[in-house]
């Protein structure tokens, strides 16, 4: 209705982020969770020796955040950053039980987008520990078409937890095989 979308837009900040521009940072409280309006962003964690693993890379109209932080208050584990110029719709915690509480859609809403989101997390797990480097690039590229036209390839190598070296080889091997199919 009219007054829950008034609701909703009072609840709402808005920000605009620049390329490269943290977001949210590990060890510090995620207080929102963020609707992409537009831009991509990146979810990824530093390990002991310095090196940044992605853990999810999201595009318009997907949600991002520290899922553990926001909802227990515990430091996050996670550092998001925007991949391109990105405008976020922020939700801080207080807010979304309000709207959740007035607004009964929305809570639906985002529980079938939170079981969708743990539905893509388990079939990244399993082609992770089942499939090979060259069928987890193909079907993300199957998935996102326009992938590398935005993202930069070493985060998309990250995101399949293989090297840059090894993204360009397998795009090689893709180029040969098509060169030799015809």
């Amino acid at each position: 209705s009219d007054s829950d979308f008034e609701l909703i837009t009072q609840k709402i900040k808005v920000k605009r982020f620049k390329k490269k521009e943290m977001i949210a940072r590990a060890n510090e409280v995620a207080d929102y969770q963020g609707y992409i309006n537009s831009g991509s962003v990146r979810m990824f964690f530093t390990d002991d020796k310095g090196h940044e693993h992605v853990v999810q890379l999201s595009f318009e109209d997907w949600w991002t955040g520290d899922i553990m932080s926001f909802v227990t208050g515990q430091p996050a584990d996670y550092s998001i950053e925007a991949l391109e110029e990105s405008e976020l719709f922020l939700f801080q915690r207080d807010d979304m039980e309000t709207l959740y509480r007035a607004v009964p859609q929305l809570e639906r809403s985002f529980r079938i987008l939170t079981q969708n989101a743990l539905v893509a997390m388990q079939q990244r797990m399993v082609a992770n520990m089942s499939k090979s480097a060259e069928e987890r690039y193909l079907n993300l590229i199957k998935k996102f078409p326009h992938l590398e036209l935005r993202i930069a390839q070493h985060h998309i190598a990250s995101f399949l937890g293989i090297t840059t070296e090894a993204l360009s080889r397998i795009k090689k091997s893709l180029i040969d095989k098509s060169k030799n199919a015809k």
